[in-house]
């Protein structure tokens, strides 16, 4: 079989005819183009792409400020704290050449406002406190992913009382930790 598929014989046969060398060559074409649009979008996933980063860039005339992605996070986190519609559960920044975005992962809960008119507001919130604060005004996009919807607005934990001092009757003491 393999004898017969790479004989001359094969393609001297396959080529015979003006049907089968249109047909072959526009296979070629269609294969050759896939090939290069494969490769075309390697290149611009790897020109264009976002990446994660740990910190912001505040460049000045004296010296560069770096903020880290922990300081960023805290201060949106206030910001967040203000609305009850949402729970933000991880916040991760990213970096595309020399602008930064935000992406907010959360779960929202109903509360009278819907997802758009909440986010508006936290986005201007968000880059207002951040360039108050640090001086950043790279900070171009703060991006939303509801990944699930809740049934009511989270409630504050509970503090429970170890179970040893129910039983026996103790009160807390604020020296000892229990």
């Amino acid at each position: 079989m393999f004898e017969r598929l790479f004989s001359g014989e094969f393609y001297q046969e396959l080529l015979s005819s003006d049907f089968n060398c249109g047909y072959v060559t526009g296979a070629g074409i269609v294969l050759g183009l896939l090939v290069l649009l494969l490769i075309v979008r390697l290149v611009l996933r790897i020109l264009f792409r976002r990446r994660r980063c740990g910190a912001i860039v505040v460049p000045s005339p004296n010296g560069d400020l770096t903020i880290s992605r922990n300081v960023v996070e805290k201060a949106a986190r206030t910001v967040l704290d203000k609305v009850g519609e949402l729970d933000i559960r991880r916040i991760q920044l990213y970096r595309k050449g020399k602008n930064y975005s935000l992406l907010l992962c959360c779960t929202f809960f109903d509360g009278g406002n819907g997802v758009p008119e909440i986010a508006d507001g936290i986005r201007a919130d968000i880059q207002e406190t951040l360039r108050k604060l640090f001086g950043i005004t790279t900070l171009k996009r703060i991006d939303f992913r509801v990944e699930e919807q809740g049934d009511a607005t989270p409630a504050a934990p509970e503090i429970r009382v170890p179970a040893r001092l129910t039983d026996t009757g103790e009160k807390p003491d604020a020296d000892s930790g229990l």
